[in-house]
């Protein structure tokens, strides 16, 4: 299935640099150059310490942006941190977080399991768990850990979306829609949330009510472009390739003309998907290597159809 999700662990949908998180200063110095005072005198250099910080401070910006999602300046903030105070629960906990954020889950494990012991925290240190262990594709564990972190805290919005995408892997359609129902009802109007519906919703071939969970979470954000590209697939499924493409930039068009392309191709609208694939190749400033592939795979499976005598016929229509 193609499409993008999100569970704030980081879709769909941009990948990006990872940076190893280590507890050290990360020291700065300022110089600056003294003018001179008069003729013949010397140029002196002033070093100007670095105000500052508390650690509580430091702390406090980080948890600030791991929320907005600002992993790599989280990251730096944590990393002036001194020794004892990144030893704290708190400071590990947001330790995961960044690492998560930045795409190392097994590093991001080890942190919040030294961090379950903790009362105060353990609800979001399962959470944690859960998270990196989805991550790392051990959908069974990862599980166990969700279902422990909604038991102490059932406000925990990303556990129950979590959920809610092991019971999409398992087809329990029902269990994943009352799990994006709690997530919903702890994070109202989430368009993450709701974008994970709309994917759902596709993978059940749903795709009319998919178009209004992905037209919904773009009203609510219409910056996710993650879901702007699982509306253009949910549109292609329905064979309503013209609207998929209304709006696509210069900058992106050949990758949009190559997912409806693909669409088209598994819809068996072998035409349609030659015309796109093309076209992709075409606009794109530099080599499409996967719209080169999907045309190659297509022409394949034309030449296949010729041999057993068989027309490419008419689209299939899409499941309701």
């Amino acid at each position: 299935m193609i499409g993008t999700r999100d569970i704030k662990v980081p879709r769909s949908g941009n990948r990006r640099r990872r940076w190893p998180f280590r507890p050290w200063y990360l020291s700065v110095l300022l110089l600056a150059v003294a003018g001179c005072g008069g003729m013949g005198s010397d140029a002196k250099q002033v070093v100007a310490p670095t105000p500052a910080v508390s650690s509580e401070a430091l702390l406090t910006a980080a948890e600030a942006d791991i929320e907005a999602r600002r992993f790599q300046l989280a990251y730096q903030r944590l990393a002036r941190l001194d020794p004892a105070a990144l030893a704290t629960p708190r400071a590990q906990l947001a330790s995961g977080e960044v690492l998560l954020g930045l795409g190392q889950p097994k590093q991001a494990l080890a942190q919040f399991q030294a961090v379950q012991s903790d009362e105060a925290l353990r609800a979001r240190a399962y959470q944690g768990m859960g998270l990196s262990l989805m991550a790392l594709d051990d959908f069974s564990a990862a599980k166990g850990q969700l279902d422990r972190a909604v038991a102490a805290d059932r406000g925990l919005w990303r556990s129950w979306m979590a959920i809610g995408r092991v019971h999409d892997g398992s087809s329990n359609w029902s269990e994943a829609q009352a799990a994006y129902a709690k997530a919903l009802e702890a994070q109202p109007e989430s368009p993450i949330v709701v974008n994970n519906i709309g994917m759902s919703l596709m993978m059940q071939h749903r795709y009319p009510e998919a178009t209004q969970a992905f037209e919904r979470a773009l009203k609510a954000d219409p910056t996710m472009e993650m879901t702007r590209t699982n509306l253009r697939i949910a549109l292609a499924w329905q064979g309503r390739y013209d609207e998929a493409l209304v709006g696509t930039q210069a900058t992106g068009r050949s990758d949009a003309l190559n997912n409806v392309g693909y669409v088209a191709m598994l819809r068996g609208d072998s035409r349609t998907a030659q015309k796109y694939f093309s076209q992709a190749l075409e606009s794109s400033p530099t080599y499409h290597e996967q719209a080169a592939r999907n045309l190659d795979t297509l022409k394949l499976l034309l030449k296949s159809k010729d041999q057993m005598g068989q027309a490419p016929g008419a689209p299939p229509q899409p499941a309701n």
